[in-house]
């Protein structure tokens, strides 16, 4: 009956704009950029761990300045994936309600789900959220969703990591950041194409 979504890699392709975006910061911060396959194989939420790692020494305001002053940039490139219109219309057409739980920055959301015109199939928006464990039970509650009746839908371990959490079932999507082995490793209830 409620379905809790995923925006990047899930609803939409924005990976070639957030790699564009990190090989930004990574550069300012004196670190050598990644290929496509070595960030997919090391980028993680909350993101903070990933940057920790490559660039400790750099405070996060002044990452997340690079970051997003790039991104804007770069951002016309991020497109609906396939089957992501089709998905969101048979829940409305089912009366499934539907929420976004993403770490997208309210301002990228907002172009973004312009672009898409996603956002009319969305009962509520979460976006901004950097550790989606520390809100999915304010979701639940906030909505009085019942953890037997509702899905979460993600393309990274930290999504299904998330459903987990929250005690609620978990589906993993393959057009995203994670591979297909990285998603076995949290178990989730499904994994899917698209």
């Amino acid at each position: 009956r409620n379905v809790i979504l995923d925006w990047s890699g899930t609803l939409v392709d924005d990976l070639p704009a957030v790699w564009k975006a990190t090989n930004h910061v990574l550069t300012q911060a004196g670190r050598p950029s990644l290929t496509l396959e070595q960030f997919r194989a090391e980028f993680c939420l909350p993101f903070t761990i990933f940057y920790d790692k490559y660039t400790p020494h750099i405070p996060l305001p002044q990452l997340e300045s690079w970051f997003h002053s790039r991104f804007r940039a770069v951002q016309s490139s991020v497109v609906a994936l396939p089957h992501a219109r089709a998905f969101l219309e048979f829940c409305r057409q089912h009366q499934v309600r539907t929420f976004l739980l993403s770490t997208v920055a309210k301002e990228h959301f907002a172009v973004q789900e312009k672009t898409t015109g996603f956002g009319g199939f969305l009962d509520q928006p979460y976006t901004g959220v950097w550790d989606k464990r520390k809100k999915i039970h304010e979701i639940l509650a906030d909505h009085k969703l019942r953890a037997e009746e509702t899905l979460f839908i993600g393309d990274m371990e930290h999504d299904i990591e998330t459903a987990k959490h929250g005690g609620i079932h978990s589906c993993a999507v393959l057009t995203g950041y994670n591979t297909l082995d990285q998603l076995r490793r949290p178990q989730p209830d499904l994994i899917v194409e698209h």
